[in-house]
């Protein structure tokens, strides 16, 4: 890393840290019992009706640690769970009037931050300094686009993938792992002529075909070979 690497590095690290302990302090000002992990989860539901499956997507968690959470603040009274009238299956989260206003106080901090941190810096520096950023964020995007977990169909031919979840229903679950596909399996997606199939090649050289619905309940990552 150079040295203007590491000053970036310091400089990012030194501003979250106090950027969230900030928040962390303000937080408990005003919304005691709540976490700063389940502030931001209020958050990512913000004031729309989601499923869990789009709540976990939006956060990038796993679907069990996102219903541990949604489970915790339901008991708090943050949220409120339903099942859908049309497919029961599916399980639609959204904010109570407790979890609104939350919402509200954690906007207005930020607001009320964001403000007080620039206040004092000139707009020819914010504005060279938004363009700089910018391209940071570009940068990083590319990044967490590397990393973020995807279903398994959305991978080429001869990646490897280690499973980082498995959706699905406990039969779906257990149907992969009678197959030996559990999480952290390492398998390399494979060539296969059948278009409605997807072929994994496991670690011992076989071959597992599956139908491409199956295999979306499959969320992995890129693995290093």
């Amino acid at each position: 890393m150079s040295s203007y690497g590491r000053k970036v590095n310091t400089v990012f690290e030194n501003f979250y840290k106090l950027f969230y302990e900030s928040e962390d302090l303000a937080l408990k000002r005003g919304i005691k019992c709540l976490t700063h992990t389940e502030l931001h989860i209020i958050e990512a539901i913000g004031r729309d009706l989601i499923t869990m499956n789009e709540l976990s997507d939006r956060l990038a968690i796993t679907m069990g640690t996102a219903t541990v959470a949604i489970t915790k603040l339901g008991e708090k009274g943050f949220v409120v769970r339903a099942r859908s009238n049309t497919d029961r299956r599916k399980v639609h989260v959204s904010l109570s009037k407790k979890g609104l206003e939350a919402l509200n106080y954690h906007n207005n901090y930020h607001k009320m931050i964001v403000s007080n941190i620039t206040e004092n810096i000139d707009k020819d520096d914010l504005e060279r300094f938004l363009q700089v950023f910018e391209k940071i964020l570009v940068n990083l995007k590319g990044q967490y686009e590397f990393l973020k977990p995807l279903p398994i169909t959305e991978f080429n031919i001869k990646e490897k993938v280690s499973i980082v979840e498995i959706k699905g229903t406990p039969i779906v679950q257990d149907y992969f792992r009678e197959h030996g596909v559990e999480h952290y399996t390492v398998l390399e997606i494979a060539s296969t002529p059948k278009a409605d199939k997807i072929a994994l090649k496991k670690v011992d050289g076989t071959i597992f075909e599956l139908n491409t619905l199956d295999a979306k309940n499959l969320i992995g990552i890129k693995a290093e070979d």
